[in-house]
């Protein structure tokens, strides 16, 4: 365990040394590359291989920082790897998913430190008991099993000291990570928007008041519409700003549920997917943050954990979307390309061209979980059809689509990675009809009235 680095000057020298790294592996390797092309005389077989070596070195110096930093940095890491390969190459993309999992602890000296600022009172006079080693450690914090001395046993999570103020260090300081992955990455896309998006999470995310109360109302919703998906009760007089208290939980991670079979996959496939369904469309609100690490389950149950970034959607959102999705069914390329405008995925000025390719694109990976039946994810790569698309697309220049875009994306992709995995045989269309019913009146009234 180490002592937590929230001075800017800390943080700074952090990601300098992970920077300097990196940069230094590029030039290294890279004239190493050239002297042994020359002599091997391949040149261009022995490029790509020592360029996807050498990117690997650099975004391992890069990805180490992001993990000890914490904050912003390892916040920043862990979305980008919820995108796998479809942006960066398979192998880089399994090194970011590295930040899902865990981070180096901080030191059991600032974990009293947070608790005697919170309760006056240190974790053994909090608790009948206390494990000192953490269960896991997170971009904001981390989290320990105690017991109260009513007998319960729960999960402290407990804040990073002064991480808000660290936080705010790292948004001075993410454009040099940008500039380093663009330089590793020529075309990948703007970030600009992921960034703001980070920016009012992470202010959400460090008020662990907020995460409570999101807890408690998914709870009571959940509770009523699906009681297979547990969401640990909270302890509120042992809980702050920086300090979350709730029930301890056990389950298998999602690497573990591969193992189960079909009949319990396919039960937690459509459980997942229909609660997704429903939060979306009746509650306009969902959990955003759908990195495996969040998750537990059991072979008839899902435990949801880290409600610290949910979001609820403008109701005007959510009719764009649904119309969107009805544009697709409808063969509609006119209204796809008005509302895709309207949502910033298309710029004003589009080519024509591309948005046709980009319609038939979606058109493609959508329209088969229309049909009628039970039946997994489709056996197709949409990330390898974006990539053919995206490398005719020039992203400098162009901003990325709204925020809500990218918070529905983020849960979207978090949804489809799972299923996929587990090969959850689903009846997408049941899905669809039951929960999507309400809003596809509230598009059809309001384009009746247009009309």
């Amino acid at each position: 365990m180490s002592e937590f680095k929230s001075s800017k000057l800390g943080r700074l020298f952090t990601l300098g040394k992970g920077i300097t790294k990196a940069g230094a592996t590029l030039a290294f390797d890279a004239a190493k590359s050239k002297a042994q092309t020359y002599v091997e005389g391949h040149q261009k077989e022995w490029q790509n291989v020592k360029d996807l070596s050498l990117k690997i070195k650099a975004s391992h110096e890069i990805i180490q920082s992001m993990g000890e930093l914490k904050g912003a940095m390892m916040k920043l890491g862990q979305m980008i790897s919820i995108s796998e390969d479809l942006f960066l190459p398979k192998e880089i993309s399994d090194l970011f998913r590295e930040l899902q999992k865990n981070s180096p602890p901080m030191s059991l000296n600032d974990v009293e430190k947070v608790l005697i600022h919170n309760f006056s009172k240190s974790s053994k006079d909090l608790f009948l008991e206390f494990d000192t080693t953490p269960l896991a450690s997170a971009s904001i914090g981390q989290v320990h099993k105690a017991r109260l001395k009513t007998g319960e046993f729960v999960a402290v999570k407990i804040q990073y000291p002064k991480i808000v103020d660290a936080i705010k260090h790292d948004f001075q300081n993410l454009h040099q990570i940008d500039r380093l992955i663009h330089t590793l990455y020529p075309n990948k896309p703007n970030l600009d928007s992921l960034i703001e998006e980070l920016k009012m999470s992470m202010a959400e995310e460090c008020d662990y008041s907020h995460e409570l109360q999101e807890m408690e109302y998914f709870r009571a919703e959940y509770a009523v519409h699906f009681p297979m998906i547990i969401i640990p009760k909270v302890f509120p007089e042992f809980s702050t700003q920086e300090v979350l208290t709730m029930e301890f939980v056990e389950g298998d991670t999602f690497e573990e549920t591969l193992l189960y079979s079909l009949e319990e996959r396919n039960f937690l496939g459509q459980s997942l997917y229909n609660s997704f369904l429903h939060s979306l469309w009746n509650m306009k609100r969902l959990h955003t943050d759908p990195q495996n690490g969040n998750y537990l389950f059991k072979k008839d149950k899902i435990i949801m954990l880290d409600f610290g970034s949910t979001r609820s959607f403008p109701n005007e959102f959510i009719i764009d979307y649904c119309a969107l999705m009805m544009a697709l069914e409808e063969n509609e390329l006119e209204t796809y390309c008005f509302i895709c405008k309207k949502l910033e995925i298309f710029k004003i000025d589009e080519q024509t061209d591309l948005m046709e390719q980009h319609f038939l694109l979606i058109q493609s990976i959508y329209l088969p979980y229309v049909n009628p039946g039970q039946f997994a994810v489709i056996p197709m790569s949409p990330f390898q059809l974006f990539k053919e698309l995206i490398g005719k697309i020039e992203f400098k220049g162009r901003s990325s689509p709204k925020r809500e875009f990218l918070l529905l994306d983020r849960s979207t992709f978090g949804l489809y990675t799972k299923l996929k995995a587990w090969k959850s045989e689903i009846d997408w269309l049941e899905g669809k009809n039951t929960f999507r019913n309400s809003v596809e009146n509230e598009v059809k009234l309001k384009q009746s009235i247009k009309g």
